[in-house]
């Protein structure tokens, strides 16, 4: 399989997380028929989590070269959060960190439990999380789910931001977007490029607003058996404690008497 297969994918390595698990995209119907077959042979992925919404799937199509190989296919769409937080041609920060916190806090109601439903009966096998470009959706369901695994802040923002090279390396595949929204390369090439600090930022919100992942997701309705139950199949289970050494036996010395006479005679 090539250094980068499809778009924006990796396997987030992250503290507390259980290795080789959780896989995470853009565009699924970017990976040709040998990558997805060298995903499943290769790491044993079983299922994908599509956020994209039902007009990105009649537009862009199935993840076809990945169900070719048994890849389970689970529609959990992320949809009807506010777009205009970053309608601006080049937005900022503050208004990525708005976009993301739209894509928590005012997504079409039920979604966020449909999708930890389908995650705690998914995660105990390797899986895919993905949207369209694999940054924002997928960043803050992947953010979740990172945090509740127990990975600290700063690990989270730069998995966040580890996929903007191939992004930008790869970004004429969207040609079409940019060209229906009436923006320039460059303009959209702004769009694609993805910062630790956007990352870092929503989530010290994310604690101020609502103290922790969890609070908000159950907020959201999301059932605590199901964020139990993903967090369990997620977490790295911990290292063995190292054995106790044994003290080693004294070993007997030299008779301290003056020979073989019992004790009390001359």
């Amino acid at each position: 399989m090539s250094a980068a297969p499809g778009i924006n994918y990796r396997m987030p390595r992250v503290t507390g997380l259980r290795p080789g698990i959780l896989h995470r995209s853009g565009d699924l119907t970017a990976f040709t028929a040998d990558e997805a077959g060298s995903l499943v042979a290769g790491h044993g992925l079983a299922s994908v989590l599509d956020l994209r919404s039902d007009s990105e799937v009649a537009r862009y199509g199935p993840p076809s070269g990945l169900l070719a190989h048994g890849v389970r296919w689970l529609r959990t769409p992320l949809t009807g959060y506010p777009r205009d937080t970053i309608a601006a041609r080049r937005p900022g920060i503050a208004d990525r960190t708005r976009y993301l916190h739209g894509i928590l806090t005012e997504a079409t109601p039920g979604s966020w439990p449909l999708l930890f439903r389908e995650l705690a009966g998914a995660a105990d096998r390797p899986f895919l999380l993905s949207c369209h470009f694999g940054k924002d959706r997928t960043g803050v369901v992947v953010a979740a789910v990172l945090a509740l695994a127990g990975a600290p802040p700063h690990e989270i923002a730069a998995d966040y931001a580890a996929g903007m090279t191939d992004l930008v390396a790869k970004a004429d595949r969207f040609r079409d977007k940019w060209l229906r929204r009436g923006h320039s390369r460059e303009e959209y090439l702004s769009r694609l490029r993805t910062s630790p600090v956007t990352m870092a930022r929503w989530l010290t919100e994310v604690t101020e607003r609502h103290n922790s992942i969890q609070e908000a997701l159950l907020a959201l309705d999301v059932a605590a058996d199901d964020l139990a139950q993903v967090r369990g199949l997620l977490t790295a289970p911990a290292p063995a404690p190292a054995p106790t050494p044994t003290p080693a036996r004294a070993r007997p010395g030299p008779p301290t008497g003056t020979g073989d006479v019992p004790e009390g005679r001359p």
